[in-house]
């Protein structure tokens, strides 16, 4: 949308002040306790890190299990269908569940890419699906309109570095026929982690971020879970990497001020979601390629 009421949507710089403490403790090693070991003993537990909590992402994170000896993670895939969204049952309207892959969630550069959908409640309550990109530390774009999603499309998300100035970006909708590719030049691309996710992103219009709660989505899957490590093609049971599950719990998160630079580089304010919905990531698939995520009504930690 262009003018006075522009509208876009901020992922990126929520989450790296939110949770980089807590994943920064997790990849010191410490045992997991209670409900987060019964979900690593679901996985390979050698290489599975406690839960952490975010107040805006679920799913998995991977990354070098030595911070001295970092994987670059060049290129990430992983495919679902495009779940329902329950307006009007504890999804607000203007609530919003995005689902992406990407690269460099949690890396040390203030950059990352990602493809994905939203499942939305809209202003008005209504249900709306669209396909999307972003290379933060920039806005997500919109893929065109004529490329539509509707609920239950399978969904194949991509992103690969393909030279340190050039980044893909691709999405393709197998019931509907069509694939969505950009090469973008991109400099500094983080690729320090693989992730999987689903996320409530801010929400700005003209220069007025706020929090979106996280819409209904119910039961979500993951699958065709991969990435290339170091040169390595590996998924989420890969001895060679940490992999940290990561639930969404509502808490406060960092906001972009778009008022400066409309990449966000303004000092940045906080925000809140103001529905207590969440989301929990179950145990992954044997082989690390699928796994789910769960809307919970009322998250609390580890629950």
């Amino acid at each position: 949308m262009g003018g006075r009421q522009r509208r876009v949507l901020w992922r990126r710089s929520l989450t790296r002040t939110a949770t980089l403490a807590g994943v920064a403790v997790a990849l010191t090693g410490l045992a997991a306790g209670g409900a987060q070991a019964r979900l690593a003993a679901t996985t390979r537990a050698a290489d599975m890190r406690p839960t952490q909590v975010s107040p805006n992402q679920s799913g998995y994170i991977a990354s070098s299990p030595d911070p001295a000896n970092p994987i670059s993670f060049t290129s990430v895939t992983g495919t679902w269908t495009v779940p329902p969204a329950t307006c009007g049952a504890g999804s607000p309207p203007g609530g919003i569940s995005a689902m992406w892959v990407g690269l460099g969630d949690l890396g040390p550069t203030p950059s990352q890419e990602e493809v994905g959908t939203d499942t939305t409640c809209n202003a008005a309550g209504k249900p709306t699906y669209y396909a999307w990109f972003e290379l933060a530390p920039f806005i997500s774009y919109n893929v065109p309109k004529n490329d539509k999603i509707n609920v239950g499309d399978t969904m194949t998300g991509l992103v690969t570095i393909l030279s340190p100035t050039l980044t893909l970006v691709q999405i393709h909708d197998a019931n509907r026929h069509w694939t969505f590719s950009r090469k973008i030049t991109f400099i500094n691309a983080d690729t320090a982690t693989a992730d999987w996710m689903i996320e409530a992103p801010a929400t700005c219009v003209r220069f007025d971020c706020a929090q979106a709660n996280l819409t209904n989505f119910g039961t979500f899957t993951m699958t065709g879970i991969s990435a290339v490590g170091s040169g390595k093609t590996g998924a989420l049971a890969d001895p060679d990497w940490v992999v940290t599950p990561i639930q969404l719990v509502p808490g406060n998160v960092t906001l972009p001020d778009l008022g400066a630079n409309p990449a966000g580089s303004g000092p940045p304010g906080t925000g809140h979601a103001t529905s207590p919905a969440g989301a929990t990531p179950g145990g992954t698939s044997p082989d690390g390629s699928s796994f789910q995520i769960s809307w919970q009504a009322d998250a609390h930690p580890n629950v």
